[in-house]
Parts: structure tokens; sequence; C-alpha cells
């Protein structure tokens, strides 16, 4: 049986969950949209080396200010773990991606739905990551 406090608890869980889920559809909006702007400059691979980069320091800040509340390290100190802790996130989000726009034809002139692929897939990692790594002080809710 449930106690109110379980209750609450995984409730305050999921609403923080779903606010690292919304940071992550703007993630997804600047990756996406910076690979399909530099995609025939570039070539799909180096579009997203420049994307990923840009679309993680939004992520950072969104998640400091609207999903976690920042840790209380210096601005830099705090990116720099983030980035760090969400490396087994990166791994999954860009191995799917690689996967994809080498190996599917499709999705190669699409590499948006590759990016679509990639998010989700380190979606879990980043959020567990980012909560227990970076974000993990006493202003952090739940």
């Amino acid at each position: 049986m449930s106690t109110p406090r379980s209750i609450d608890h995984r409730c305050a869980l999921l609403h923080q969950l779903w606010r690292f889920s919304v940071v992550g559809v703007v993630a997804f909006v600047v990756n996406a949209g910076l690979v399909e702007l530099l995609v025939a400059m570039t070539g799909p691979v180096w579009a997203q080396c420049i994307a990923f980069p840009v679309a993680a320091t939004v992520a950072w800040q969104l998640n400091r200010r609207f999903t976690f509340a920042a840790s209380g390290l210096p601005p830099r100190q705090e990116w720099i773990r983030y980035i760090l802790a969400n490396g087994i996130g990166w791994l999954i989000n860009n191995s799917t991606y690689l996967g994809l726009v080498l190996t599917v034809p499709l999705i190669a002139d699409r590499p948006s739905l590759a990016v679509a692929a990639g998010s989700i897939a380190g979606l879990a990692a980043n959020f567990l990551s980012s909560r227990h790594f970076v974000f993990n002080n006493h202003n952090s809710a739940p």
C-alpha cells in the first residue's frame, strides 16, 4: 500500500520527468534545426557534431532553471559536470543517430528523424544522470 508521502514523491518525480522531457523537446528543435541548416554544407555527421553541443548547452541552461534548479556550483563547473554526466546518454543518442543516417537511406535523406530517434534513446540515461550527479542538491525537487 502506498503512503501519501510516497504518492507525493512519485507525482513530484513524474512532474520533474515531464519538465525534463519538455526541455528535451526544445533541445531537439535546436539540434534538428541546426542539422537541417548545416547538412547540405557539411554532411550529416559534421552537422550533428556541430549541432549537438549547442543543443546540449541549451538543455543544461533550461534544466538548471526549469527542471532541477541550479546545483550551487559555479555555472562553468556545473556545465562541465552536466556534459560529463550525460556522456552515456550522449553515446546512446549519437550512436543511434549515426547508425540510422549511415545505414538507412530514407533517414539519411531526413536526418532530423535520426535526431528524434537518438533523443528518445538517450532520454532515460540523461534524466537519471542529471538528477543524481549534476542537480542533486537540496534545491532539486523532489
